[in-house]
């Protein structure tokens, strides 16, 4: 008898090809048979007639990292049918920890719903606490460059010999302990003081240990040509596996008109020569920022404590007036209406409003306004985050389709309720993964479901080395999602944000059941998932 048969349903394997009847049987943690079976038992059925059935969804850019002690039931984005996450991206992770990283991480952490100690360092301890508490999605893991600058003491500094050394041994360890690789952030905080010299003397390590480099690249507007010149410098010494992270261009920030489609044209002819490269995508015009970016070095070399401090001089703010065009660059064309307050650990009031509100209820102008809102993180500055409309509707749907680009969200697994709510004030959070499945593929016909899902399971799963996952077949491991296209609701809107997406009854993870006709079943049924050796 099987432990598990998920009957009646339209399976569509992950592999791209068109959606065909079949049975999933699954025995243990294993799929064993994905056939008509029509005299099959089991002690479990699922009833999937008239839902199709897909492998569970792979998220190759997710910040869930943040997150996941706050809320290790995953409750967003198991529910969209989410069964592994790709964390510690854009160079930012809670591991390796220094002194003061240490503190800052505790308080950030506190603010994303965890109530713990933050007593490891390590990068092997943090995945020991996470895999201790239980996790109800598989999480697969890179370590972030800015962690290792900040733990080597480097801050936003340049490294000398002995702390170049340090963030070696450092990333190492992280290696060992199964890390997917290194990711970096090259456009905030410490990780754009790194040179490229220091980022293709980390890439030796990650070559050593047969290791991947993702990176949100130093620039994707006028600079973006460099930029990805840069990128594929640092690929190629760390022996050529690479992700590009949300390889995008913002929309009103100087760019090329043609600037996205060369740096595109440059991502298939570094592959056509054999680099194992490729590049992800978010679903919506909207996406979440770090509002360190748009601050110059000069402001943040003495650390966010004193950055927060000095905001209080009207001196340095018109400086910075001057001084803020980089990152997020329509903020400096006047584009404040594009943007949302996303995180304030300080000034929690303002959330979720836009800036040209907050700074009427602050009685200031728009640029005032975000430089009251830095001050008063003091040392939590990094930890204020903005949500801006970044792309354009077009833009998104070229990415979408294309066949080099993974799809990821660029957020993090949240929930309706506690302190996550309220740093998750946008349906990304809620409805990111649904919104490929019922905007781009149902409504708008971006892309066939067969090719979105290939995007969002299989192919994410080859390009990270994730084995056994994002297919549905015989000896793959049991992350089943069963999906009613016809009935995917996102159900979160901007306007009320707090909604879990409907739609996807049934998931399954390594064998358990998740998520049952819509419940959450409690299950802690995620494993960590090592790089493979």
């Amino acid at each position: 008898m099987l432990d598990l048969l998920v009957c009646g349903g339209t399976v569509v394997d992950g592999d791209g090809g068109p959606p065909y009847p079949a049975d999933v049987a699954v025995e243990g943690d294993r799929i064993v048979a994905v056939e008509p079976l029509p005299g099959a038992k089991a002690r479990r059925r699922v009833d999937a007639a008239g839902h199709f059935v897909l492998p569970g969804l792979i998220d190759p850019h997710s910040h869930s990292d943040w997150s996941i002690l706050g809320n290790p039931e995953a409750q967003s984005t198991i529910r969209q049918g989410v069964t592994t996450e790709v964390v510690g991206n854009c160079g930012v992770t809670y591991a390796p920890l220094g002194p003061k990283s240490a503190r800052q991480a505790a308080a950030t952490l506190a603010a994303f719903g965890y109530d713990g100690p933050v007593d490891w360092r390590g990068f092997g301890e943090l995945l020991q606490r996470v895999e201790s508490v239980g996790t109800s999605q598989n999480l697969a893991w890179f370590v972030g460059h800015s962690a290792l600058r900040e733990a080597a003491g480097v801050g936003t500094g340049s490294p000398g010999d002995d702390q170049l050394a340090a963030m070696r041994d450092l990333l190492a360890e992280a290696l060992d302990a199964g890390a997917l690789g290194m990711s970096s952030g090259l456009e905030y905080g410490a990780g754009r003081a790194a040179g490229t010299e220091e980022l293709t003397d980390l890439a030796g390590v990650l070559r050593a240990h047969g290791a991947r480099y993702a990176s949100h690249i130093r620039n994707r507007d006028a600079a973006l040509g460099e930029a990805v010149e840069e990128f594929f410098a640092v690929a190629r010494a760390a022996g050529g596996r690479a992700q590009l992270s949300h390889l995008n261009v913002r929309e009103d920030t100087g760019a090329a008109p043609d600037a996205w489609h060369r740096a595109v044209e440059r991502l298939a002819a570094e592959r056509a020569t054999g680099g194992d490269v490729l590049a992800d995508m978010t679903p919506y015009d909207e996406g979440i920022g770090m509002a360190t970016g748009l601050l110059p070095p000069w402001l943040l070399s003495a650390g966010p404590e004193e950055a927060a401090r000095r905001l209080a001089d009207p001196g340095v703010r018109n400086r910075l007036r001057a001084d803020c065009d980089r990152y997020w660059r329509f903020v400096h064309r006047g584009g404040w209406g594009r943007v949302r307050l996303q995180a304030s650990p300080a000034t929690p009031e303002l959330e979720g409003l836009a800036f040209p509100a907050i700074a009427e209820r602050l009685g200031c102008d728009e640029w005032d306004a975000f430089f009251d809102v830095l001050a008063a993180a003091g040392p939590d500055l990094a930890a204020v985050q903005l949500l801006g409309r970044l792309f354009s509707d077009e833009h998104v749907a070229e990415a979408v389709a294309h066949p080099l680009f993974c799809l990821g969200v660029d957020a993090f697994t949240s929930r309706v309720d506690g302190p996550l709510a309220a740093r998750s004030r946008h349906p990304l959070f809620f409805a990111g993964h649904v919104h490929y499945l019922a905007h781009h593929v149902r409504d708008n016909g971006t892309l066939p479901l067969e090719t979105a899902v290939h995007k969002m399971t299989a192919m994410v799963a080859d390009h990270f080395g994730l084995a056994g996952r994002g297919r549905l077949r015989p000896g793959a491991f049991a992350d089943v999602a069963v999906v009613d296209l016809a009935g995917l609701r996102e159900r979160s809107t901007v306007a009320s944000p707090h909604a879990y997406a409907h739609g996807v009854p049934f998931v399954i993870v390594n064998g358990a059941v998740v998520v049952d006709d819509h419940d959450h079943t409690g299950a802690r049924a995620g494993r960590y998932l090592p790089r493979s050796r």
